[in-house]
């Protein structure tokens, strides 16, 4: 599937950040909200993240675009994090942990979250779990969850 432009081709953050907001939300049952939401914080929630890090060294001759003989970076690498937030003061602490091991389930590399249905112009070459940190800040219960992404932008994705 083409992209409509090389614009929405690239933005990435946004593909990504959707498409999980997505899943996760069906999964958790609690809001989800991307980099890209200004919001009132509420609690429970988990707050999503991608981070575009350095492309693979090797280029490809692109199918669309400009010239089929156009060389440009297609496997590329990232950042994916979560954020579970849970409220203290509103009995979130018990259920910070199953919201925390329902992200991770959810983010298994064998799972089938990330497929063309809702990233249709990327290719998931990789979902390593990367770490996990946790603090308390206030009444709050905060887990920040990483993962390494690798992720390949499709021959048929580029826009014409």
């Amino acid at each position: 599937m083409a992209a409509s432009s090389l614009h929405d081709l690239l933005d990435f953050e946004v593909h990504f950040e959707g498409a999980a907001a997505t899943f996760l939300n069906t999964a958790t049952s609690i809001d989800v909200f991307t980099t890209v939401n200004a919001t009132d914080l509420v609690a429970p929630r988990l707050e999503v993240q991608f981070v575009a890090d350095q492309s693979d060294p090797v280029t490809s001759l692109r199918g669309g675009g400009a010239s089929p003989n156009t060389k440009d970076f297609v496997d590329l690498n990232a950042t994916f994090n979560v954020r579970v937030v849970t409220d203290n003061a509103a009995g979130g602490a018990s259920d910070h942990a199953t919201y925390r091991s329902k992200v991770r389930a959810e983010l298994l590399y064998s799972g089938a979250n990330w497929g063309s249905s809702n990233l249709p112009y990327y290719d998931l070459k990789w979902l390593q779990p990367g770490g996990c940190s946790y603090l308390t800040d206030a009444d709050f219960n905060i887990s920040e969850l990483s993962w390494n992404v690798r992720f390949a932008i499709r021959d048929d994705a580029w826009p014409s």
